[in-house]
């Protein structure tokens, strides 16, 4: 006698195997997306400090000997970014309305730039 199809056993073997690929799968796919949203956010960050820093060469004879924001609104504004692409946090998806922090070195005599997420009162101009 001609058996077609599979028995149960067979069946639930390949269930199985399935399942320990998913386990191994899932969470280094997950890895692997959270780390390119954290990179891309890097990215942009950096993007906005260039920006920051070509307006910072622009303006160096206006900018105090201590520290001063920037932000992401004034830096489109002023067509250091492009204002047509919204510059997005790839981990929440929402615009980033964060600055960029001048600050003076006087031992090295040069200007520093770094992103922060909550801009000081004391603002570039």
């Amino acid at each position: 006698m001609k058996k077609n199809g599979f028995t149960l056993i067979e069946l639930l073997a390949v269930i199985v195997i399935l399942g320990i690929l998913a386990t191994i799968a899932v969470p280094t796919i997950v890895g692997i997306i959270s780390n390119s949203r954290e990179n891309t956010l890097d990215e942009q960050k950096n993007t906005i400090i260039d920006a920051a820093e070509r307006w910072g060469t622009d303006n160096v004879r206006n900018l105090p000997n201590t520290s001063c924001d920037v932000t992401v609104d004034f830096l489109k504004k002023e067509g250091y970014l492009d204002s047509e692409r919204e510059v997005v946090d790839p981990t929440t998806n929402k615009a980033m309305t964060g600055c960029v922090r001048i600050t003076f070195d006087s031992t090295n005599n040069q200007y520093k730039y770094n992103y922060v997420n909550t801009c000081s009162s004391n603002r570039c101009k």
